[in-house]
């Protein structure tokens, strides 16, 4: 036990419940404040984030955390200092504001206070970061700033002009180039929102609705459990975008079922991860990287969730059909429990919950700003929750949601402060432009090795990494690469989601295959690779939607319904082919047939379409006729 720390039991009842009250208001608080600032106020965005960060970081050190035992309700000494630091880092944040603002960075000289409060709010987002996070992401932070301070003494290109310590903070902390910069401005007004929209739509009894809506969808299926699983992670990775956080919620009842009927732990874990992971790159919220990628770009956020509503479909479409087929060649029992009702007359009863979601697609579809069709979905999700007694927000409620909503920005929060920080960097010493260089040289101007790379780059940076961290990592080095090779600017930051996104599954750091460990008590790399097989799609298609961007709902109207239909059968055989089944038992030349023709079916085009549908037809026509014997055989 660390020294400093008293465990909970030795301290008195009263304070120890004042300070877990104390951390509630906290966190209530701070998304009423979010909701004034961003919705409400004219606020300065600059001054509007060092609120926000500084708020975070105290709840951070106070003891919101995900990592917090039960045992812990307290800080130790070192987490309280922090917190108070950062709260006082805040307040001079605002009091100094005019003056901050007004300051012309790297000109005019810092005070020594403003170095000291800086250096705080600096240090304090890299042991928030490693707290919540953990170390990868601090140590490239580590290596970012070591590089700004002291490459002026590296030889040749990767050498730039001196920066004094001072100057390094003040682009860090006073400016908009540094940890309040892109990642940090979307965290605190997109993504909050709409981790706030997911949080009150599960406390309105949503939550359950998904899950027995999964489980009416299943009814009757081999296999169903696991189903259940696919879709139920599905629908809650629409809202909460984190693999981790989708893995847990909808593991620790999924995950028991399928391996009471009959799944291996390490196939109930994979199944889970990897409908989970999906989550990140379906439509709307994409593991908040859609937000940043409209930050960043430029491009409106509505065209970038068309885009990639396809590749999403494709992906489940992959899982579900391996899932069917493993069904079909274990013979697993059909899945059906009594007394639930059924789909038709599920969505009857519960239709109101489909209008908060409605209304956030059609406000996004008609141009308005994310914030507002947030904001208006939150609110149309209150109403309705009075619907039936049993699901009313009431104030209890709803104080429960804002805390838990702040509690769940923390981990956000850390990741986009601490990429602040490594963008800020590039912006600084150029760096980011001297990677792209070194791509181009390591690629020899090829596109497919330049691909492979960036592939290669997003799944190590994204190892152990939320989503939005290993987006920004490799959007500001790879993706300038990509588009000076021909890349189309949507094509190419969607590529380097995907490849960020399934980091979450890759081992040997698969966050969410370790979260699906715990609760299948499997071990975490053999889950991992179980899923990167059965989400092989999704290592497939980002390369197709580079080349051919049908895929992404662009170009001729017909040939964007030929690319998906044929994608679609060509998954469905590259499912048959990897699990061994279609109709029957496969040999390993059908095998190969499926595996080798679904692929080609999957890339858009005539000449691959044809082929590939000619390599499938063999071993579907052989299956048919062994079935015809099968049957003739049985009726004599």
């Amino acid at each position: 036990m660390p020294p400093d720390r008293k465990p909970a039991a030795s301290l008195p009842s009263a304070f120890r419940d004042r300070w877990k009250a104390f951390l509630f208001f906290l966190g209530v608080g701070l998304s009423l404040f979010q909701l004034w600032s961003v919705v409400l106020s004219t606020m300065d965005p600059l001054l509007q984030r060092a609120v926000f960060l500084s708020w975070v970081l105290a709840l951070a050190f106070f003891g919101l955390r995900f990592h917090r035992s039960a045992e812990w309700e307290l800080p130790s000494v070192m987490e309280f200092v922090e917190g108070v630091l950062a709260l006082m880092a805040g307040l001079y944040y605002v009091v100094h504001f005019t003056r901050i603002q007004n300051h012309w960075p790297m000109i005019d000289p810092l005070t020594p206070s403003d170095v000291f409060f800086g250096a705080i709010v600096f240090f304090l987002v890299l042991d928030m970061t490693r707290r919540v996070i953990g170390w990868p992401i601090v140590a490239i932070a580590a290596v970012f700033t070591l590089y700004a301070m002291a490459g002026d003494r590296l030889p040749g290109s990767f050498s730039h002009r001196q920066f004094s310590a001072a100057e390094f903070l003040d682009q860090m902390v006073f400016t908009i180039n540094g940890i309040f910069g892109t990642p940090l401005a979307v965290a605190a007004t997109y993504v909050y929102l709409f981790v706030l929209f997911g949080v009150v739509l599960f406390h309105s009894g949503a939550g359950e609705f998904f899950i027995s809506l999964a489980k009416s969808l299943a009814a009757g299926a081999r296999g169903g459990a696991a189903k259940v699983a696919v879709i139920s992670c599905g629908l809650f990775g629409m809202i909460s975008g984190s693999p981790t956080s989708d893995a847990v919620t909808t593991g620790t009842f999924t995950i028991p079922l399928m391996k009471r009927m009959g799944y291996k732990a390490a196939e109930a874990g994979a199944i889970v991860a990897v409908a989970a992971t999906g989550g990140s790159i379906m439509p709307p919220v994409m593991g908040s990287a859609a937000f940043l990628m409209a930050e960043f770009t430029g491009i409106r956020y509505i065209r970038i969730a068309i885009a990639a509503a396809v590749p999403a479909i494709l992906y489940y479409l992959g899982v579900m059909a391996q899932v069917h087929f493993l069904a079909l060649r274990k013979n697993m029992e059909t899945f059906r429990e009594e007394g639930e009702p059924g789909f038709w007359k599920l969505c009857a009863r519960n239709v109101y919950y489909f209008v908060p979601l409605a209304a956030l697609v059609a406000l996004l579809v008609r141009g308005r700003n994310p914030t507002e069709a947030a904001t208006v979905a939150i609110v149309l999700t209150l109403a309705v929750s009075w619907v039936r007694p049993e699901t009313r927000m009431t104030l209890r409620k709803i104080a429960a949601a804002l805390e838990e909503a702040a509690r769940t920005a923390v981990v956000v929060v850390a990741a986009t402060a601490s990429a602040g920080i490594l963008v800020g960097t590039m912006g600084m010493t150029g760096v980011g432009g001297k990677f792209t260089g070194l791509l181009f040289e390591a690629a020899g101007e090829t596109l497919f090795i330049a691909l492979l790379i960036t592939m290669v780059v997003c799944i190590i940076l994204g190892m152990g990494m939320p989503v939005p961290s290993a987006y920004i990592l490799t959007a500001v080095v790879a993706a300038p690469a990509l588009i000076r090779l021909g890349v189309p600017t949507l094509s190419a930051h969607l590529f380097i989601i995907y490849f960020a996104v399934m980091s979450a599954i890759t081992p040997p750091v698969a966050v969410a295959a370790f979260a699906a460990a715990g609760i299948a008590e499997a071990n975490p790399n053999e889950i991992g690779y179980r899923a990167v097989r059965l989400g092989i799609v999704a290592f497939i298609v980002p390369f197709l939607f580079v080349y051919q961007p049908e895929l992404l709902l662009i170009g001729n109207p017909l040939n964007v319904i030929l690319a998906f239909l044929t994608a679609a059968a060509g998954v469905i055989a590259l499912a048959a082919g990897l699990e061994g089944w279609l109709l029957l038992h496969a040999s390993w030349w059908q095998r190969a047939l499926w595996i080798g023709g679904g692929l080609l079916m999957i890339v858009p085009g005539i000449y691959t379409d044809v082929a590939g549908l000619a390599l499938v037809s063999i071993p579907l026509a052989s299956q048919l006729r062994q079935r015809a014997r099968a049957a003739k055989a049985v009726t004599g």
